[in-house]
């Protein structure tokens, strides 16, 4: 009799269980979708964004990051490798590792494919801010506001085309966390030059 009741038991378990399989839909994440279905999906939820980007805090660390910048811009650093660098281009090194690191594991924690629209999206920001900061190692104090400009208006051009809040904040998060740990970065490799 325990025996029967058992079987009855589970099996009306995974009756139940595949009923509710058949009627339950799973929530869509146009994150994970290839960029168009991506697009379409959010087109049809309809959703205004409330996530700025550029936020007020991506603006006050390009402020930092800039004038960090210029505080220490004659400053040499010598690598593991005997290259002498200057401050401006271990600054661009430091701050595009961190960016990168940050855009992976956003990738790699949502299991998104090299063709979603999140991936897509972040390697799209990415590549922007390679390409700028690569170009500009070195900032002429005049040129602060225009460079700090320059900089958030990569963001803010790639974040009017993105019409979701979680994909917006990340994109926010990426710049803050590449500038932030690349002002604080204590690489024991990295050690300042001095002239022999």
């Amino acid at each position: 009799m325990k025996k029967q009741s058992k079987r009855w038991i589970a099996g009306a378990a995974i009756l139940g269980v595949i009923a509710l399989g058949q009627t339950a839909y799973a929530a869509q994440d146009p994150l994970m979708l290839p960029v168009q279905e991506g697009v379409a999906v959010i087109a049809d939820m309809q959703s205004g964004v409330s996530v700025q980007s550029p936020n007020w805090e991506v603006k006050q660390v390009v402020n930092t990051f800039a004038n960090y910048g210029q505080a220490h811009s004659k400053q040499l650093f010598e690598l593991q490798t005997n290259q002498v660098v200057s401050a401006g281009q271990l600054d661009v090194k430091n701050a595009l590792y961190y960016m990168n690191v940050r855009k992976n594991f956003y990738i790699d924690s949502h299991r998104w494919k090299q063709d979603s629209y999140g991936t897509t999206v972040l390697n799209s920001l990415y590549m922007d801010y390679q390409n700028y900061l690569n170009g500009h190692r070195f900032v002429a104090g005049d040129q602060v506001e225009t460079y700090k400009a320059e900089f958030l208006g990569i963001l803010a051009r790639h974040a009017e085309k993105v019409q979701n809040d979680e994909l917006r904040t990340y994109m926010n998060e990426m710049v803050i966390f590449g500038l932030e740990q690349a002002m604080k970065d204590h690489n024991p490799t990295v050690k300042g030059y001095k002239a022999k």
